[in-house]
């Protein structure tokens, strides 16, 4: 028994060195924003997976292939975003009946893809919990939509590459450039775009949802 507590506390103190080894920094510039700068955006948890939600408006004005993909999927005034393995995210049966192939997603070499879905009203009102208000500078949302223009692959004709997924309407699939497995899933993508808008990020943390916000709270003031 003292053999086993001495490797658990070895195996704490390991995860808490790495926590901080790997903590960056924000953005004095970007974040926090100044309150007549303010451009709110959410986060939105559904206990596994992490989405942000974006206003519209802001992504016809910036542009780029997140604009085109969006123009291409739903006219809602809020547009989520997520990132993750292509398989994985784009089957229909619950989460916890595809554990075995998380676990295969998490050694990476699979198509990811950028999943984006219209919401037809403010997000905190279109879902009960799991919503997060974010307010960020108008600077820190174009570069957060910067980082999201990265994502996709495109075409010959630089255009994000739709994926022939069924869904409902306001819905839709792109392919993407990046890689997915343990060290850059889901939420840690997530967390990636709001550090290029000037937030704080915790990878260890932001491995899951519930650290994700947890570090958004404890470092960003959220």
């Amino acid at each position: 028994m003292r053999r086993i507590g001495w490797i658990a506390a070895v195996v704490v103190v390991s995860l808490l060195v790495l926590t901080l080894a790997t903590a960056r920094p924000g953005d004095p510039t970007l974040f926090p924003a100044k309150p007549a700068d303010a451009q709110p955006i959410w986060l939105i948890d559904n206990g596994f997976h992490t989405d942000l939600a974006l206003p519209r408006a802001a992504i016809v004005a910036h542009g780029g292939p997140l604009a085109e993909a969006a123009a291409r999927t739903s006219a809602d005034p809020w547009i989520m975003i997520g990132f993750g393995d292509a398989k994985f995210y784009q089957a229909t049966s619950p989460w916890q009946e595809r554990l075995l192939d998380a676990a295969r997603a998490a050694l990476g070499g699979r198509p990811t893809t950028v999943h984006l879905e219209g919401v037809w009203t403010r997000p905190d009102l279109a879902f009960r919990g799991g919503v997060l208000r974010i307010p960020v500078s108008s600077a820190g949302l174009a570069a957060l939509m910067r980082r999201a223009d990265r994502s996709f692959e495109l075409d010959s004709a630089g255009r994000p590459i739709a994926q022939p997924v069924p869904r409902q309407p306001g819905e839709a699939f792109f392919a993407s450039r990046e890689g997915f497995d343990l060290f850059h899933m889901c939420n840690h993508w997530t967390a990636n775009l709001l550090g290029a808008a000037g937030l704080p990020t915790t990878p260890v943390l932001d491995t899951l949802p519930a650290g994700l916000r947890l570090s958004l709270e404890l470092r960003a003031g959220l």
